[in-house]
């Protein structure tokens, strides 16, 4: 058991014993360590880990807190073997007699410590508590330490629930109004049912979403000066507060201004409230409150909430004797427009030097082809030829007051919807068992991942239906996005600081994401999610050192804040040129699979469309099987878009057939499309078992890995519903091929697939309903069926993402319970574990080679201004779609003069869906394809000299001089 022996000053070292360094004496037994992983620089030995129940660590527990050991932190001495401070390299450093000092066994070790690793995890709460207990001792009071459970916490120091009273009646009517109060609110102010059409049509007209925009950047100003002036240091709690509501609500309010635009903002400001609310009541009223009692109750009143508002919406749609019919029908449509005049009247068109209104029924109802002005009241059309893009801007104004009103009308069932998936959520997490604390926060993190999985596949979901309908898109990612932030709040308040800093510390679940937090690849996804704001955070920093100088907050003289140093250290510590080649493959496969494949797909798929309309129906369903089944071998080509056009144009077509007609048509194009399915899981299956004979292919899917094996074993167990999820919730492509390069049953794959004809039939049937029932459709009519259509997409995203949450639930289940199991070397995976072997040496020369000390700062520059290249292109691309590209659905025509007007050339189609009116789409392109050119130009030089060096060191030769100084690109 290893021990610490008592702190002393040691002789010596005086150059040390500075703010920045350190004393550490420790002492072990022959056989144990003292607990620190590291790693060899020529600084000294960088601390990479800290073994819990070690000699480092229970000097941890004990010691001042400008004497405790970080990771981060370097290792400049043991006893009398010092680093050296003048080395150039490794090898001149004095590090390997420090190491040999550190291994000797049964003797009393004094390390000097330089305070190089992040401290903000002990500059809180831990810090005023040491500071308290050493102002005690030096007035001669001494506290004892009590022994504390294997987390390393005082079970004094948590709540015990069980000491908790139950809500009270009274109590979960307080709940029940929290609830209720934001969805009334909603209900009344935004949807058909109350004053919805009279709001928003007082808020349509663009003078208000100019104001909006000048309401979220003054909000945002404000944010940010708030946050120079240290907002959360004031002594006013009343200040901080108020200052908050004001600056949260003038931001609100801006959203709502912006509803023209963004006409989904109202809804979404106003159903957040919800979990604020719920939140808040947690944290004051009822924060002595048994957390599953709470939570049951949060779960029943959202349930009975949602379901009262769903009857209640049923009601108002079927009951006459309350404000007629409002089903969705052709005369409901005429009501919504007829009560939405005040929105198409707010709606300024300019043309021919005057200013008219968007009038529905000459504007939107039929395809317009000349101006109008009124005579008389009378509208009287002009010699004012529409030019393609006077009729794009029509089309988009008609489309932005459709979807208002058709979210007014839809309201109330949205609202049932949030609270719904709200209610389950408590209601789940309200029914955990109780546990100790760490046990507790645990299964909260668990549950929390969990969501935000739940959350980012809705969110796919909804970018795999965006060739359908981009408004629908747009309003589940709304939803999506204040779900993520609703969920992260819960997670930190609900858990609590103090649990997160010290229970969940000495967790397996958090060696496990330490793990995944420590690994390139994820740092190379917080580098491309955070983008251009981790510099723009740096920045501001320096300004609010600047700022807390000329309040006089603080002494020191530094260039920017003690937060930004700390952070800075720790992203020192990051190998930056591994992390850039990560960034730069992960942004390529993110253009390839959103931008590149999938609008490629979805312009070959409208002109198939086309290119089909002449053939017999026979000829049509044998050429679209085998298109179908051939763009489903092919891994980026996702499924949904095929589906699509497989209803537009079987359906489309059945309608011309005597015999077949259009439902005949939708019941032919289910069954294809199905045949695809399942015929394609074959081929994939085929694909993955003649690869899978391949061990750098078993290698590269991680056949030896604890997930893939986790998968493995639901796919031979009798989980049916397991099995069933994992194939038809996971990626089409690469669960077959995984399923054939792990040789399971092929049958099982075939039958387990079967459920998924309830997703391709709802997308096949939206295909369908995007073709319509007739060749010839009023506006009225389109606007029918294309609503219906993106219910049945909704419907087909809801399915898929019900069997994904419930794969990653028997995956993880799998994992948490056999893990330790499914991580034994296995006989039939030696020949991986053989090549993981063999290619060990050349993954050591070559992460040796991408150190960042070592790279020659041409190359350094190349790869950082490669990433940085390739990092705004995609900001350029998600967030300026409509400026890069034009806006093209599966079911719109190749050949329409208004659209991209190439006729029947396909080439002409993919070269026109970039926006031609704006630079923005090439510039970005252009950037994007010169950031691969200089990824794979450094790329191929890093490996050209890690062959070298590899070389070099197989030949037992000196080594050479790889980089010489004048070496560069």
């Amino acid at each position: 058991m290893p021990v610490m022996v008592e702190p002393v000053e040691v002789e010596g070292g005086a150059d040390f014993d500075d703010f920045n360094f350190f004393k550490v004496q420790l002492k072990k037994e022959t056989s144990s360590r003292l607990g620190l992983a590291y790693r060899a620089r020529k600084e000294g030995l960088v601390i990479t880990a800290i073994v819990h129940g070690s000699s480092a660590d229970t000097w941890n527990r004990i010691a001042d807190i400008d004497r405790v050991i970080c990771v981060g932190d370097v290792i400049v001495a043991c006893n009398d073997q010092e680093i050296n401070m003048d080395a150039t390299s490794v090898e001149d450093c004095n590090g390997e007699a420090v190491v040999k000092c550190m291994r000797k066994p049964a003797e009393v070790h004094v390390l000097r410590i330089e305070k190089t690793g992040p401290r903000w995890h002990i500059l809180g709460d831990t810090a005023g508590c040491i500071e308290k207990m050493n102002f005690l001792a030096d007035q001669g009071v001494f506290l004892e330490f009590v022994q504390g459970d294997a987390t390393g916490v005082d079970d004094d120091t948590l709540v015990n629930q069980s000491e908790l009273k139950m809500l009270t009646r009274n109590q979960k009517v307080i709940v029940f109004f929290t609830v209720l109060t934001p969805n009334a609110l909603t209900i009344i102010l935004w949807s058909a049912m109350g004053a919805g059409f009279s709001l928003f049509g007082t808020l349509f007209p663009g003078t208000n979403n100019m104001l909006g925009d000048l309401l979220v950047f003054l909000a945002t100003i404000i944010v940010l000066n708030m946050y120079l002036v240290d907002w959360h240091k004031w002594e006013s709690n009343a200040r901080r507060v108020i200052t908050l509501l004001v600056v949260i609500y003038m931001g609100c309010l801006g959203g709502i201004l912006k509803c023209r635009f963004y006409p989904q903002a109202p809804l979404v400001i106003s159903l957040f409230h919800v979990p604020v609310l719920i939140g808040v009541l947690r944290a004051t009223a009822l924060k002595q409150c048994h957390r599953g009692s709470f939570y049951r109750a949060v779960g029943q009143c959202g349930l009975i909430v949602g379901v009262g508002i769903m009857i209640l919406w049923l009601a108002w749609m079927t009951l006459e004797a309350w404000d007629g019919d409002w089903k969705y029908t052709d005369a409901t449509k005429d009501r919504l427009v007829e009560r939405s005049a005040d929105l198409y009247a707010a709606v300024e068109l300019n043309f021919e030097g005057t200013t008219r209104s968007l009038n529905y029924k000459l504007d939107c109802k039929q395809v317009p082809t000349h101006n109008f002005k009124f005579v008389y009241g009378q509208p009287v059309e002009t010699i004012y030829e529409y030019t393609p893009n006077d009729k794009k801007l029509i089309g988009k104004n008609c489309s932005s007051v459709k979807t208002v009103w058709f979210l007014l009308w839809a309201s109330p069932c949205v609202c049932a919807l949030v609270t719904g998936i709200l209610a389950a959520f408590c209601a789940i997490h309200g029914t955990m068992k109780e546990s100790s604390d760490i046990s507790r926060a645990e299964k909260a993190s668990k549950q929390f991942f969990m969501m935000v999985g739940v959350l980012v596949m809705c969110m796919w979901v909804a970018a795999s239906i965006a060739s359908a309908s981009m408004r629908l898109t747009g309003t589940i990612f709304s939803f999506c996005g204040a779900g993520l932030v609703a969920l992260f709040a819960w997670w930190y308040l609900e858990i609590g600081p103090k649990v997160i800093n010290s229970s969940l510390k000495y967790s397996k679940f958090t060696g496990q994401l330490m793990s995944v937090f420590q690994n390139d690849w994820f740092r190379a996804c917080v580098v491309c999610g955070f983008n251009v704001t981790l510099p723009a955070w740096f920045a501001i920093e320096v300004v609010r050192a600047k700022v807390r100088r000329l309040r006089k907050t603080t002494t020191s003289k530094s260039w920017t804040t003690t937060e930004a140093q700390l952070a800075w250290g720790f992203l020192e510590e990051w190998q930056w040129a591994s992390i850039f080649m990560k960034v730069n493959l992960l942004c390529m496969l993110y253009w390839g699979m959103s931008i590149g494949v999938a609008k490629i797909t979805v312009v070959f798929l409208a002109w198939l469309n086309e290119a089909l309309a002449s053939w017999s129906y026979l000829a049509v369903n044998i050429a679209l099987f085998l298109i179908a089944e051939f763009l489903m071998m092919l891994p980026p080509t996702p499924g949904i878009p095929v589906y699509i056009i497989m209803g537009i144009i079987l359906a489309g077509q059945g309608r011309k057939v005597e015999g077949v007609g259009y439902g005949g048509g939708l019941i032919i194009g289910i069954v294809s499309a199905f045949l695809v399915k399942e015929v394609s899981v074959v081929g994939q299956y085929a694909i993955g078992f003649f690869m899978g004979k391949s061990v750098k292919i078993q290698q590269l899917v991680g056949v030896d890995k604890v997930p893939i094996r986790a998968v493995e074993k639901i796919m031979q167990s009798k989980q049916v519903i397991g099995k069933v999820a994992v194939l038809v919730g996971g990626p089409d492509w690469p669960t077959n091929c995984l399923c054939g390069v792990l040789r399971l049953s092929l049958w099982t794959c075939v039958w387990g697939t079967i459920p998924v004809i309830t997703i391709i039939g709802a997308c096949v049937m939206a295909g369908a309903f995007l073709a319509g029932p007739k060749e010839i459709m009023t506006d009225t009519e389109k606007s029918m069926w294309s609503a219906v259509a993106n219910t049945a997409l909704v419907l087909s995203g809801v399915v898929q993402m019900v069997a994904g949450v419930i794969a990653m639930y028997y995956i993880q289940g799998v994992v948490s319970k056999d893990g330790e199991e499914l991580a034994k070397p296995r006989p039939e995976h030696e020949p991986v574990y053989q090549l993981t072997l063999a290619e060990e040496a050349f993954r050591e020369t070559h992460a040796e080679v991408l150190r960042w000390d070592s790279l020659p700062r041409p190359w350094l520059l190349l790869i950082a201004v490669s990433a940085s290249m390739m990092v705004g292109s995609i900001f350029v691309f998600q967030f300026m779609d409509s400026l890069c590209f034009v806006d093209f659905q599966v079911n719109d025509r190749v050949s329409d003069p208004e659209g991209l007007n190439c006729g029947s050339n396909l080439g002409c189609a993919i070269f026109r869906l970039v926006n031609g009116d704006t630079p923005i789409g090439w510039s970005a392109l252009g950037i994007f394809f010169f950031a691969c050119f200089l990824h794979f130009n450094f790329s191929s030089y890093v490996v050209r000299v890690a062959k070298k060096r590899l070389a070099a060191k197989s030949a037992d030769l000196p080594a050479f001089e790889e980089f010489p100084t004048n070496a560069g690109p």
